[in-house]
């Protein structure tokens, strides 16, 4: 028997990596990013949300995980 894909709340996990991914290149390849922030925003997994660390803050972490559901979502 096919399985049918339900409908979910939000973006799959994949497209929010893929949106990640893509987030953190306009924010970091296309504008004037410390090469610290560059650098921990990458190390870090795709398949999790942005967090906030040792050079990148709380705000810059949710508008940047804020984006990333825009763009999944197709917005």
């Amino acid at each position: 028997m096919a399985r049918r894909k339900t409908q979910t709340a939000g973006p799959s996990d994949e497209a929010l990596r893929i949106a990640r991914t893509i987030v953190y290149y306009e924010a970091c390849l296309d504008s004037e990013v410390p090469h610290a922030v560059a650098r921990e925003l990458w190390a870090h997994d795709m398949k999790l949300p942005f967090a906030a660390g040792e050079h990148v803050s709380a705000d810059v972490a949710r508008l940047l995980e804020e984006r990333a559901h825009r763009e999944a979502a197709g917005v």
